[in-house]
């Protein structure tokens, strides 16, 4: 199977930054953008650009977001279904996914597919079977990314990537699905090719593989390259055809290459009602300008239908009166002396120029008027306009009689001299413009050599650039994934560090509460202890006193008892001494103490 590759050319100027991009990937992570309508632009839009491809660029994109755990989560839950007796339990596991749609600025979407290998060349079957990335070519404009996922919903399980390319042909866009494994690609090639979108509409799935997917933007030098690159490696871009601008490719579907070397799609030709060529219409000006001679042609126009009859007619309604043919398409619409079904299909398609089949003009709608087509007389070289067949074929003089005259057989002659003398002109200005071509072709050539040494050495160039760019690139990449590792470890020490700040400072916050409660309450008691201790002090004084009284009290019993045992031992005036009574006088002390006392009872 052959590998296809993608090349997307951008262009860099009048691009609105705010609502376009241009990724570095394809596959990256786009931005969402609001959709801007894409409409196909006609051909006085931009004449400096030769291609009719150009125009703008809308991807709508899917990503899917398969993780092993949930992959390790339903293997781990089948091996214990299989062991446990009973019916199985449903289980929903998310699958994330997210979509969206990005604008590109405005280019080509260019499609190369690689020849057949050469011997002595290695092959790439290989790199072809190993490939990860499908394109659907062909998808309806009908069909979103939604649709497209229905319409794969048994594999979408094994889609990891999903992009749409939507160019400026309405009718037909590219889907590139990107798998995680060759494996899937393979077994989603084999279960989709081919096979009908709906059941209700004639377009089918075909699907090709995918080698590369490049984005690039509009400059002269780098497509040089890309078109040197390109043939050295045996790569040819798809042409389109000129009925439905879809691809062509002689693997996909059937083609037909009519003899005015335009090539066409089967189907595309088989819906065409007559034998002429739908872009120079080759047979239709030679029937248009010999409708005399169309009976007794001798050899069919070739690809013509026989069952048809050689008159054209309209194809919307049949009519074979004031035909105008479409000079974009071919198609064939009656005039606005009809139906007007000619100028219906302007409106619908913006095919500004259409030809009358009667008299050869050409009518521009915008202009709404005839294209008037000059040319240069030979005789005196002025300019004159095109006369149209059907006013030459009348205004030719015919004599009554059958056979040729005299006059027709003068001007025979005239025409073969005027012949010869330009055969001969002819051959010397041939001999003269060989010599000066194949001077011309050798100094192309050394010029063709020296742009290629400029290419090769361009391309060198810009691979020794691009090495140093992924260098670079890759080089940024690992110090910010550093630079984030370090900083994520520096958030994580210092959220562990505030946590045990604030577990210290509660900490510390109920230690104060702890002691501002104990020196309460050791305040409290202090109070306490200092009432006891004046109460002490106070009982200590009443108790010291008391002793003294006592003391006094005991010093006189004592001396009572004395003088009683004297004078009862004792003679002479001792003895007289008895039966007496002795007073003291009491003491100061004494007497505040019997105070106190009395006071107290």
């Amino acid at each position: 199977m052959h590998g296809f590759h993608v090349r997307i050319v951008l262009s860099t100027k009048n691009q609105n930054s705010s609502n376009t991009s241009i990724p570095h990937n394809i596959f990256d992570k786009l931005p969402a953008h609001r959709p801007n309508p894409i409409n196909r632009k006609n051909a006085t839009f931009n004449p400096h650009q030769k291609d009719y491809r150009f125009g703008p660029i809308r991807i709508d994109w899917m990503d899917s977001n398969i993780s092993a755990s949930t992959a390790s989560h339903n293997s781990a839950g089948k091996e214990r279904d299989r062991g446990r007796d009973g019916h199985a339990i449903a289980q929903f596991i998310a699958n994330e996914t997210v979509s969206g749609s990005t604008n590109l600025p405005e280019g080509v979407i260019h499609v190369f597919r690689e020849c057949e290998t050469v011997p002595g060349q290695p092959s790439t079957s290989r790199s072809v079977t190993d490939s990860v990335i499908l394109a659907i070519l062909a998808v309806p404009s009908w069909m979103a990314p939604s649709d497209l996922l229905t319409f794969v919903a048994p594999a979408a399980e094994t889609i990891s990537h999903l992009r749409i390319l939507r160019d400026s042909v309405p009718n037909r866009s590219i889907a590139l699905v990107k798998f995680p494994k060759p494996e899937d690609a393979s077994e989603f090639l084999e279960a989709y090719n081919g096979k009908p979108f709906n059941s209700m509409e004639p377009e089918i799935c075909n699907i090709v593989h995918v080698l590369s997917v490049e984005l690039h933007t509009e400059d002269t030098v780098s497509q040089g390259v890309a078109q040197f690159f390109g043939s050295q490696n045996n790569m040819y871009e798809l042409p389109t055809c000129p009925v439905c601008l879809e691809r062509m490719d002689m693997a996909v579907t059937g083609l037909v290459t009519v003899p005015c070397s335009h090539t066409f799609h089967c189907t595309c030709l088989s819906k065409w009602g007559d034998s002429r060529c739908p872009v120079c219409r080759y047979s239709q000006n030679l029937m248009s300008s010999h409708p005399s001679s169309t009976s007794s042609r001798p050899t069919p126009i070739p690809f013509a239908n026989p069952s048809t009859a050689n008159m054209s007619a309209c194809s919307t309604c049949c009519s074979t009166a004031n035909l105008w043919i479409c000079l974009i398409c071919g198609n064939v619409g009656c005039g606005r002396y009809g139906r007007a079904h000619a100028q219906a299909h302007y409106q619908s398609t913006t095919h500004l120029y259409a030809l009358e089949l009667e008299t050869q003009r050409v009518w521009d709608y915008a202009g709404d008027g005839y294209v008037h087509r000059l040319i240069r007389n030979k005789a005196d070289g002025k300019v004159v306009e095109l006369p149209s067949a059907a006013t030459a074929m009348s205004s030719s003089p015919r004599e009554s009689g059958l056979g040729p005259s005299a006059a027709d057989a003068l001007s025979a002659e005239k025409i073969e001299a005027i012949g010869i003398e330009y055969s001969y002109l002819l051959t010397s200005q041939l001999d003269s413009q060989r010599a000066y071509y194949e001077d011309q072709t050798a100094e192309l050539q050394i010029q063709v050599g020296e742009l290629r040494g400029l290419v090769e050495r361009l391309t060198k160039q810009s691979e020794k650039e691009q090495i140093v760019l992924s260098e670079t690139e890759r080089e940024r990449r690992r110090l910010d994934e550093e630079r984030m590792e370090e900083l994520i470890k520096a958030k994580t020490k210092a959220e562990i560090r505030a946590d045990k700040m604030a577990e210290l400072s509660r900490k510390l916050e109920k230690d104060v509460r702890e002691e501002r409660a104990v020196s309460e309450g050791l305040m409290s008691n202090l109070g306490k202890m200092k009432e006891k201790a004046e109460a002490v002090d106070k009982d200590r004084e009443e108790f010291r006193l008391r002793i003294n009284e006592l003391e006094d009290q005991l010093r006189d019993v004592m001396f009572f008892l004395e003088a009683k045992t004297q004078i009862e031992n004792g003679g002479g005036v001792v003895s007289e001494a008895a039966g007496g009574s002795i007073e003291i006088p009491p003491s100061h002390a004494s007497t505040q103490g019997s105070k106190k006392k009395k006071n107290k009872r």
